[in-house]
């Protein structure tokens, strides 16, 4: 028999968590992709929190790359692996995350994580999955690696579904 709770909560994710996957067949359709949902963002212009989640080399900041562009920030974007957050400074700030290198929970609170995401922006924390229970993401992208050029990209929203509707590949 299924609890109260297991049947609201069914309820909220039928309702509310909504999902599109696309193939990406090179480096142009990831960035395409970016600059779309960077724009659908900056229409939106709010406080988002994107977990991303790939293996290395999987496209996460080449997506990036394509966001800023949506954002019309003119800075080079690069991984910010070696320094945990790069800001990016567009018609909304983008903040690029990289907790490759952290692994412990307590960490995320050392470096004022929690704090950072409060700020007004468009935050994307690669390696989202690191932090996952401990933060709430509005958007959660995976991309996975089909070959050398190709790519799966699964966007889950969060009571966001105009967001899928307007995101599209040409």
């Amino acid at each position: 028999m299924i609890s109260e709770l297991s049947k609201k909560l069914i309820f909220w994710y039928i309702y509310y968590v909504k999902e599109k996957s696309f193939i990406l067949r090179s480096v142009e359709d990831t960035i395409y992709i970016g600059r779309k949902l960077g724009e659908i963002l900056l229409k939106n212009a709010k406080n988002y929190i994107v977990g991303l989640v790939g293996p290395l080399g999987a496209g996460k900041t080449t997506l990036v790359k394509g966001i800023s562009e949506g954002l019309f920030a003119k800075d080079y974007v690069e991984s910010p692996t070696f320094v945990f957050l790069n800001i990016y400074r567009g018609n909304l700030p983008l903040y690029h995350y990289d907790l490759y290198r952290v692994n412990n929970p307590k960490d995320f609170d050392d470096l004022g994580i929690f704090e950072l995401v409060s700020k007004q922006g468009i935050h994307v924390i690669e390696w989202g999955d690191k932090i996952e229970g401990l933060l709430d993401f509005d958007m959660e992208i995976y991309l996975t690696i089909l070959s050398e050029t190709e790519r799966t990209l699964s966007i889950k929203v969060f009571n966001m579904e105009s967001v899928l509707d307007e995101l599209s590949i040409p």
